[in-house]
């Protein structure tokens, strides 16, 4: 009952907007809460959740209740799911139940996917049910990761240019001192 009246608000609200007054960010409501949050969900983390989600017209289009969907595995952050539910997620703890309406431009444009016509607003239930969090050891090799390409790539390039100017010192014969011999060279010959 309480989803069908939460789904009448929203509709509510959505047919209020104006058109010059789309929604433009996602809109969250905390459904519940654990009373102790000490981790919260960020990009990085690995991360279960169970949802549903509705079109505007209430008609659900996908659920992780189905038997042949279960639960859903990702990392936040690596794009793995629309824009407008990693925003929603990005918080959440362990348990956290929320209420989520994603505007079009969020989720699946004006294109649309499967069921769910171009342009629109959609819905989702969502609970946070695993929440593993990026450890130091993945964010330092990240960090790496970051730093090592254009190290790497410096090094190779310097390396090169001095390899450049060495041969061409030795190549040209205008160069100071080319022209002379060592004093161990004069001996032999």
């Amino acid at each position: 009952m309480s989803d069908l009246l939460f789904a009448l608000l929203l509709l509510s609200f959505l047919s209020s907007l104006s058109a010059s007054r789309k929604l433009r960010d996602v809109l969250v409501t905390v459904e519940y809460r654990p009373e102790v949050c000490d981790l919260r969900a960020d990009d990085g983390d690995k991360i279960t959740i169970e949802y549903t989600g509705y079109l505007e017209s209430g008609v659900e289009f996908d659920s992780t209740k189905l038997p042949e969907r279960g639960p859903l595995n990702f990392t936040l952050g690596t794009n793995t799911v629309i824009p407008g539910l990693e925003r929603g997620i990005v918080g959440m703890c362990n348990g956290e139940r929320r209420k989520l309406v994603i505007p079009s431009h969020l989720a699946y444009g004006n294109q649309g996917y499967r069921t769910i016509p171009g342009d629109s607003t959609i819905f989702f239930d969502v609970q946070l049910t695993r929440l593993k969090k990026k450890s130091v050891l993945e964010k330092s090799v990240a960090a790496i990761q970051f730093f090592i390409f254009p190290l790497t790539t410096s090094l190779v390039i310097f390396y090169l240019w001095q390899k450049m100017n060495a041969t061409e010192k030795v190549a040209d014969p205008s160069s100071p001192g080319s022209g002379k011999r060592s004093k161990r060279n004069r001996r032999r010959g």
